[in-house]
């Protein structure tokens, strides 16, 4: 069965980018998800002198074993002030020091929601734009406006339409595997 890595940019307990991703893997089928916290990793902040003097933290090292036990990549990235969260970028600040390329060339589908009607697509565009130098091999983009007019909390799932959309997302995603 293949292995999926599915995770938010956030580190933060309640992202709606962490309901996104679980929404999505609801859709996969035959595909085991790996989920993954960025918060649980506990990595310090990246700097060339804490890597010589203390070498790879464990969470970049667990990272890494994770990216390399799995077939493909599931991201779900909030927009940070237009760009990519700290959390996020600081995992692949210490990834990149480890292996090149970052992704090790698996398929990944990129997605982002916000409360506002732009869906964090600004920096979907910016990561989408950097997988070929990260070693990702993008099959998609999936960006959702407006979360919480979209999101039907009492049964946990999208308005039909978008939904749809998430669902074609990961069929495609998934051809890719």
């Amino acid at each position: 069965m293949k292995k999926v890595l599915a995770f938010s940019g956030s580190n933060n307990s309640s992202s709606i980018n962490r309901t996104l991703v679980g929404l999505a893997v609801r859709h996969l089928q035959n595909v085991e998800d790996v989920p993954l916290l960025l918060s649980e990793l506990h990595l310090p902040l990246y700097s060339l002198d804490l890597e010589e003097q203390e070498g790879f933290p464990e969470g970049a090292e667990q990272l890494k074993s994770i990216l390399e036990s799995v077939d493909g990549i599931i991201l779900s990235s909030p927009e940070h002030n237009g760009s990519i969260p700290a959390a996020l970028k600081n995992a692949i600040d210490w990834l990149s020091r480890m292996q090149k390329p970052i992704l090790l060339d698996k398929p990944i589908l990129l997605m982002s929601t916000s409360p506002g009607q732009n869906g964090a697509s600004t920096n979907l565009e910016a990561l989408s734009k950097l997988m070929p130098w990260w070693g990702g091999k993008l099959t998609g983009t999936y960006s959702l406006g407006s979360f919480h007019e979209h999101y039907l909390a009492d049964q946990d799932t999208l308005s039909d339409e978008e939904d749809a959309k998430l669902k074609q997302a990961i069929m495609t995603f998934e051809a890719a595997l």
